[in-house]
């Protein structure tokens, strides 16, 4: 039964690639280097496909460097550099409109210096800064926001039936165990909270999706229904009901909320206050017994009890003294260190990370670090809003930051490859536009580009019919 459930799930993911490829001419077949690297990231590395590798050591700093991921990854890296290259991308202006975090990614490979381990911080920086290079694959393409919608529903087609398939008749790839002993749904991924991730991110681009291209009026929303998006969707809620990833669920329920808004609810002063209060919520969490009855609604709906299922555990032994409190340990250095070895020991069991993206940023880089990383949470969520009340498009950006910002209470992927980092960095990066030969356009970023009467009367238009027409945004020479 196995094979045959197998052959199914190949032919139904061959008939939907197949569909979409006739639906997307204007994609590139560059697009297929994202493609690629956001599978591997939503699903497991190279060497663990492979039967090499083993997901403990994969989470902590101290994993094996495979000939095989490393090759992958440069590849990946080498082609983005040469498409943008012949694209004419120019650098050092994206790296100068995106100050805040390049000056982030700077001070980590300063803090390469103190680190117990340079050359795997080396290499894990690369590899994380690299996705600047992949991710302006995507934002020079001639229709950017089209090939990110080809991107996320192509991985949705691959990984959603095949992690079907796994947990139900491939139980060694798609089912695991946790440290405590419990059974875990895995599918694709290697943990459960991996999986929830992938159908975090994955539904919310197949719900903007689904609201891009449908028709006005409820009417013709029924009679339209993208039947590919449904199944695909109802496939992700069965993943994330089995996978029990609380923290995706809820995560979910918010970025789906703030992207199907409008009216004044997608006004300024709305998102300013969201905004403002996911921002809040870090700062709670050092203080969760001052302010226990704040943030304790919050992690019950996370699923959670106030220990965060045993991660206050873990917090209890990082202190001022676990690193230095100003620089940190290095960049993703810790856990494969001297401190990361000393509370493995005193809590007799295997700590890959520290479970919340905030803590993880102290122990790489200390307060400079943590201060730095709220600047670009906040620059960016402050840039995000000044475009409102615009398209779509705006409000998924600003619920994808959103989401970040609360996913990283529990989890950890801010400045790690995955696939909600690579997610978050796609919306929050300010890519500059080209300046057009005709009259006096000025640069603009996607979404904020100024247009004519003329323009923006085409562009709604083109957005009826769920196709954006953007001008080339990369910059000629």
């Amino acid at each position: 039964m196995a094979p045959i459930a197998l052959f199914i799930c190949v032919v139904f993911i061959a008939y939907l690639l197949m569909r979409d490829f006739r639906c997307r001419a204007s994609v590139s077949a560059a697009i297929w280097i994202p493609t690629i690297l956001l599978l591997i990231l939503g699903s497991r590395s190279l060497s663990e496909w492979f039967g090499q590798g083993v997901y403990i050591t994969r989470m902590g700093n101290d994993a094996a460097r495979s000939p095989i991921d490393e090759t992958f990854y440069l590849s990946v890296l080498v082609g983005s550099l040469i498409i943008v290259f012949l694209r004419r991308v120019k650098l050092s202006k994206l790296l100068a409109a995106n100050s805040t975090i390049t000056l982030l990614y700077l001070f980590f490979a300063v803090s390469v210096v103190w680190s117990g381990d340079p050359l795997g911080s080396s290499k894990r920086l690369c590899k994380d800064f690299g996705q600047l290079f992949v991710l302006s694959v995507i934002l020079s393409e001639k229709d950017p926001l089209e090939a990110m919608r080809a991107i996320y529903f192509r991985c949705a087609c691959v990984l959603f039936p095949l992690s079907v398939v796994f947990i139900r008749y491939y139980p060694r790839l798609g089912r695991g165990y946790s440290m405590a002993g419990e059974q875990m749904y895995t599918g694709v991924t290697t943990q459960k909270n991996s999986l929830g991730e992938i159908v975090l991110v994955f539904s919310l681009f197949l719900v903007w999706d689904w609201l891009e291209t449908r028709p006005p009026g409820m009417r013709r929303l029924w009679s339209r229904i993208p039947w590919d998006r449904l199944i695909l969707l109802i496939i992700g809620a069965w993943l994330l009901d089995i996978s029990q990833s609380k923290t995706a669920l809820v995560c979910l329920v918010i970025g789906l909320v703030l992207i199907g808004r409008s009216g004044w609810l997608a006004s300024r002063m709305i998102s300013r206050m969201v905004l403002l209060g996911a921002l809040s919520v870090p700062f709670l969490l050092f203080f969760t017994q001052e302010f226990s009855w704040i943030i304790s609604p919050l992690i019950e709906a996370l699923g959670r009890n106030m220990t965060f299922t045993g991660r206050a555990n873990i917090w209890e032994h990082i202190t001022a003294t676990t690193v230095n409190p100003i620089i940190g340990a290095g960049y993703w250095n810790f856990w494969g260190g001297k401190g990361g070895l000393a509370i493995m020991q005193a809590m007799q069991t295997v700590v890959p990370n520290a479970h919340c993206g905030y803590v993880d940023m102290y122990l790489d880089g200390g307060c400079i670090a943590l201060i730095l990383l709220l600047v670009v949470l906040f620059a960016s969520g402050k840039r995000l809003i000044r475009i409102l009340p615009g398209t779509r498009y705006e409000l998924l950006k600003l619920s994808i930051l959103i989401v970040a910002i609360l996913y990283n209470l529990s989890e950890s992927n801010f400045f790690r490859l995955s696939p909600l980092w690579f997610t978050t960095l796609l919306a929050i990066i300010d890519f500059p536009s080209r300046q057009a030969a005709v009259g006096t356009r000025e640069n603009a970023s996607i979404g904020n580009a100024r247009h004519s009467p003329t323009a923006d009367l085409g562009q709604k238009v083109d957005r009826w019919r769920g196709v954006y027409q953007s001008d080339a945004i990369y910059k000629l020479s």
